[in-house]
């Protein structure tokens, strides 16, 4: 599959397959603060232990063609990041739609695009418009198009994005539900409709696990337990339903470097965020 394919895992389930222990979820490795070009990322996933990659897409020809003929040699699974710094409405949609035609153009096999879209403080009528146009994207450049909760976009809280949510019932979302924490100071209790629609529109999740007081516990391995059964809790029913549609789910580990990562004086992070990444990859693996 070429472009934004049909989400995570996009083979179906076989026929009868379903009364068979189901596949592990695909888990990928993060470009963040690795410090790797984009050719090398798909090669460092594997060697990693990791069953692909996600990552920005490269801007320039040249690095995106280096990266078709990792991702080619490699094999794994291939997810793509992409954004636009652009501060009108309009620039920045046409910016994020001329990048979804590029994909769609290059023959790389994407299991799935996650778009960093909108402004936190433009107004709910925009980002109406820009719930319109994903739609759009995913009807004529493929339904693995997918927008992200997350801070500063136009999934940033879980009030604000209830709204949108409940008005396109064709909106998919990746899951990363820590920015939603940080923005309500809250687990979500008093929130439960807005967590519980996104949880019914997410193919694929950023496995993060926040807090009340941040995007990132400094250790997912020794963090509050509460906190953590509850990630894995909401995680679970979107594997869970994913698998009954007869698709693979997929997580990406994506605990950050510093300034996300807690950081001692001098600078560096107090665990290092490639320990946490990896204890999530195993965990992931040992639960789901």
């Amino acid at each position: 599959m070429t472009g934004p394919g049909p989400g995570p895992g996009a083979a179906p389930v076989q026929s009868g397959a379903r009364d068979e222990t189901p596949p592990p979820p695909l888990v990928l490795m993060s470009d963040w603060g690795s410090g790797l070009e984009p050719r090398e990322l798909p090669t460092a996933a594997a060697a990693n232990g990791y069953d692909g990659v996600e990552l920005w897409w490269p801007d320039g020809r040249r690095e995106q063609a280096e990266l078709a003929d990792a991702a080619a040699t490699a094999g794994g699974a291939l997810a793509l990041l992409v954004t636009s710094p652009a501060g009108d409405p309009h620039a920045h949609a046409d910016e994020i739609e001329a990048q979804l035609v590029e994909i769609g153009r290059s023959g790389l096999a994407v299991d799935h695009v996650t778009l960093h879209l909108g402004r936190d403080h433009w107004g709910l009528d925009v980002h109406h418009e820009l719930a319109g146009r994903v739609v759009d994207w995913r009807r004529r450049l493929g339904n693995g198009i997918l927008v992200e909760l997350h801070r500063g976009r136009m999934l940033h809280s879980a009030h604000h994005s209830l709204a949108l949510l409940a008005e396109h019932p064709e909106l998919r979302v990746t899951f990363d539900v820590s920015h939603w924490i940080v923005v309500a100071e809250s687990m979500l209790d008093d929130q439960a409709a807005a967590v519980e629609l996104a949880i019914e529109r997410a193919d694929h999740i950023h496995a993060r696990i926040g807090h009340p007081q941040g995007p990132q516990v400094t250790s997912p391995e020794t963090a509050d337990g509460a906190i953590v059964e509850r990630h894995f809790a909401w995680w679970e029913r979107i594997v869970t339903r994913i698998r009954n549609e007869g698709r693979r789910p997929s997580l990406l580990a994506e605990f950050g470097p510093v300034p996300y990562a807690p950081a001692r004086r001098d600078g560096r992070a107090v665990v290092d965020p490639v320990v946490s990444n990896r204890w999530m990859m195993q965990e992931i693996r040992r639960s789901f």
